[in-house]
């Protein structure tokens, strides 16, 4: 005859400690230490937790505030580097250049190029719209006028979600997909 295989180790090596009155349906519910492993890690993370006050009060790990101030001088920096980037031969933008622009088939390919870069994701690839307004059924929501939509491109329209573009693109991109959104 062979023998039945242990499954369980001795239980007289823990002995279970009942808790009086916390019985149900027949189950008791018995004190019995948490695992050792478990313990361990439950004081890292106190450890972890002092440590972490400590090093933020001292400095040594930044602070939201500050983490916060570091990303905003970056983009800063960023937005910096692109103007210095701009040709100096700055045209100054007005409704005369706009218009002359829809006229310009080179213009006119350039506004295309940054509207499929850009703009799509928002205001569809024929300028249906989408999640921003439609360009192709003649409505002009934030303003009819070449310089006015010009500068909701430049500037964005933070309340209606429309990111400014000026740091994304040039002058001359911006005037040239102004020009473009009115081929629709």
């Amino acid at each position: 005859m062979s023998k039945p295989p242990e499954t369980k180790q001795d239980p007289s090596k823990y002995p279970d400690v009942l808790i009086e009155g916390h019985e149900y349906d027949g189950i008791k519910e018995y004190d019995n230490p948490m695992p050792g492993w478990w313990l361990w890690i439950f004081y890292a993370t106190i450890a972890w937790s002092v440590f972490y006050i400590a090093a933020l009060g001292t400095g040594w790990i930044d602070d939201y505030d500050a983490q916060l101030e570091r990303g905003i001088e970056r983009v800063a920096e960023k937005r910096a580097a692109h103007q210095e980037a701009q040709p100096s031969e700055a045209v100054d933008v007005d409704e005369e250049y706009l218009a002359g622009l829809l006229d310009d088939d080179e213009a006119l390919a350039t506004g295309e190029s940054a509207y499929r870069t850009r703009c799509v994701a928002c205001h569809g690839a024929q300028g249906e719209g989408g999640v921003g307004p439609a360009f192709n059924d003649g409505e002009w929501h934030h303003g009819d006028s070449l310089m006015e939509q010009y500068r909701n491109t430049r500037d964005g329209i933070p309340a209606a979600g429309m990111p400014a573009h000026d740091a994304l693109l040039s002058d001359d991109e911006l005037s040239a997909v102004t020009a473009f959104i009115n081929t629709f």
